[in-house]
C-alpha cells in the first residue's frame, strides 16, 4: 500500500506539471517568430540592406546623364565694355545694355570614359550590399540560437522543478510513515530525524528550482520582447532537431558549413568590395573623357542673340597628385589583406563550432542511453529498498540513498536530453542550416 502511494506521488506531481505545460503552449517555431519581428537589431540590419541598395543604385547612376541647371543675376558698378581708344578709335561698346546681367544655364552631360572607375565603383556597392545582406542573415542564425538555447533553458528548469517537486513529495510520504512507525515503536527517533532533514532539503532545492525556472522564463521573455513577468509555456521538443544533418558525417558538414556559412560570404563580398575600390582607385590614375551638351540664354540688347547652344568634348587627367592617390591604393590593398586574413580564421573558427557541436551531440545522445537505464535501475532499487525498510530488513539510510540516486539518474537523464537538443541546434547553427 505505501510501495503504491510512493510511487503516485511522483508520477502526479510530473503529470500535473507537464499538463500544465502543454496547455496553450508555445513551439520554438512560435519563439522564433516573435524574436525576429522584436529585435531591434534585425532591424536595424535591415535598414542597412535597404541603404546599401540606395548606394547601389546611386553607383549606378553615375554611368547616366547628368542634367544640371542654373541660374545668376549680376549687378556691377560700372557697366563692362571693350573701349577702342588705345587703337585710336574713340568708341566704347558696352558688354550688356545697363549695370544688371541676368543669365540661365542647363547643361546635359554623360561620361564616355572613366577608366574604369565607374564600373568599379557599382561592383564595389553591389558587393557592399551583399555583404550587408550576409551580415543580417548571420544575425538573425544568432538570434534565433539565442532564443533556442533560452527556450531550452526553460525546459530543463521546468524540468528540474518537476524532479524536485517529485523528490519532495516522495521523502514527504517517506517521512510521514517514519513518523507513523516511530510512534508505534517500531523504529527508532534517529530515522525520523533522518528522514526530515532529507525531506527539508528536497524542499530548499524545489525552492531553488522554482527561482531557477522564473530567472529561465524572464530571460526568454527578454529574447521575445515580452514583460520579463510573462508566464511562459512551451511546448517539449522532438528531435532530432538537425533534420537532415543528423545522417551527415563531420566531413560533409564541414564542407557544408564553408559553403553557406553567410559570415562567410559576407567576409568574401567585403574582400570583392576592396577589390573593386582598388580599381576604382586605379582608375583615378587614368584620363576621363565626358561629353556635354548645353543651353544658355544671356539676357542683353548689345549681343546678336540671347540663347546659345553648345556642344563639348572634355578631357581631365591627373598625372600627378603628390602620392594621394598612390597612399590611397595602399590603404586599399591592406584593408583586402586583413579581410582575407580575417576569413582564414573564421573558416577554421567555423570547423571548430561544427566538431565541437557535433562531438557534444553524439555524446549527449550516448548518456541518453545510458542514463535511461540508471533511471530504471534507480527505481526498481527504490523499490526493492523501501519494501525491505517496510518488512524491517532494511534500514531508513538505504532509503534515503535510493532516493538520492534516483534524483541524481533522473537529472543526469534530463541534462543528457536537453544538452543533445541544444547541441542539435548549436549544429544546425554552425554548418549554417539554422
Amino acid at each position: 500500500m505505501h510501495g503504491k502511494r510512493w510511487a503516485a506521488v511522483g508520477v502526479t506531481a510530473l503529470a500535473t506539471l507537464a499538463t500544465a505545460v502543454s496547455a496553450a503552449a508555445e513551439t520554438l517555431d512560435d519563439a522564433w517568430q516573435l524574436a525576429l519581428a522584436a529585435d531591434q537589431r534585425l532591424a536595424a540590419a535591415e535598414l542597412r540592406t535597404a541603404a546599401a541598395d540606395e548606394e547601389l543604385e546611386a553607383a549606378r547612376a553615375g554611368r547616366r546623364p547628368n542634367l544640371t541647371t542654373g541660374a545668376t543675376t549680376s549687378r556691377w558698378n560700372d557697366t563692362p565694355a571693350f573701349d577702342f581708344a588705345a587703337a585710336g578709335v574713340p568708341i566704347v561698346l558696352p558688354l550688356f545694355d545697363g549695370q544688371a546681367l541676368n543669365m540661365a544655364e542647363a547643361r546635359l552631360s554623360l561620361p564616355l570614359y572613366s577608366g574604369g572607375a565607374l564600373t568599379a565603383n557599382v561592383a564595389a556597392a553591389t558587393a557592399a550590399r551583399t555583404e550587408n545582406e550576409r551580415a543580417a542573415q548571420a544575425l538573425l542564425a544568432d538570434v534565433k540560437l539565442a532564443v533556442a538555447e533560452a527556450y531550452v533553458g526553460v525546459l530543463r528548469a521546468t524540468r528540474a522543478l518537476a524532479v524536485a517537486r517529485s523528490t519532495t513529495a516522495s521523502l514527504g510520504a517517506h517521512t510521514r510513515d517514519v513518523d507513523d512507525r516511530r510512534r508505534t515503536g517500531e523504529v527508532a527517533n534517529n530515522d525520523y530525524l533522518a528522514a526530515a532533514v532529507s525531506l527539508a532539503d528536497a524542499e530548499q532545492r524545489e525552492l531553488q528550482a522554482v527561482s531557477g525556472l522564473e530567472v529561465a522564463a524572464a530571460l526568454y521573455n527578454r529574447h521575445i520582447g515580452r514583460p520579463l513577468d510573462t508566464a511562459v509555456m512551451l511546448e517539449p521538443l522532438n528531435g532530432p532537431l538537425d533534420g537532415a544533418l543528423a545522417t551527415q558525417t563531420l566531413a560533409d558538414l564541414i564542407e557544408h558549413a564553408r559553403a553557406t556559412r553567410a559570415e562567410l560570404a559576407g567576409l568574401d563580398a567585403a574582400a570583392t568590395a576592396w577589390q573593386a575600390r582598388a580599381d576604382a582607385v586605379a582608375a583615378a590614375r587614368r584620363p576621363q573623357l565626358t561629353v556635354s551638351g548645353g543651353y544658355t540664354y544671356l539676357e542683353n540688347t548689345v549681343l546678336r542673340e540671347q540663347d546659345y547652344w553648345s556642344l563639348s568634348l572634355g578631357v581631365r587627367w591627373s598625372p600627378f597628385d603628390s602620392g594621394q592617390t598612390r597612399h590611397t591604393a595602399t590603404a586599399v590593398t591592406r584593408q583586402l589583406a586583413a579581410v582575407s586574413a580575417e576569413r582564414s580564421d573564421l573558416a577554421l573558427a567555423i570547423e571548430l563550432d561544427v566538431r565541437r557541436a557535433w562531438h557534444a551531440r553524439d555524446a549527449a545522445r550516448a548518456r541518453i542511453a545510458v542514463a535511461t537505464s540508471a533511471v530504471q535501475q534507480a527505481e526498481e532499487n527504490l523499490r526493492v529498498v523501501r519494501d525491505r525498510y517496510r518488512n524491517g530488513e532494511g534500514t531508513n539510510t538505504e532509503v534515503l540513498d535510493a532516493e538520492s540516486l534516483r534524483t541524481l539518474s533522473l537529472g543526469n537523464l534530463d541534462t543528457a536530453r536537453y544538452d543533445a537538443s541544444l547541441a542539435e541546434l548549436t549544429l544546425a547553427h554552425a554548418v549554417g542550416s539554422l
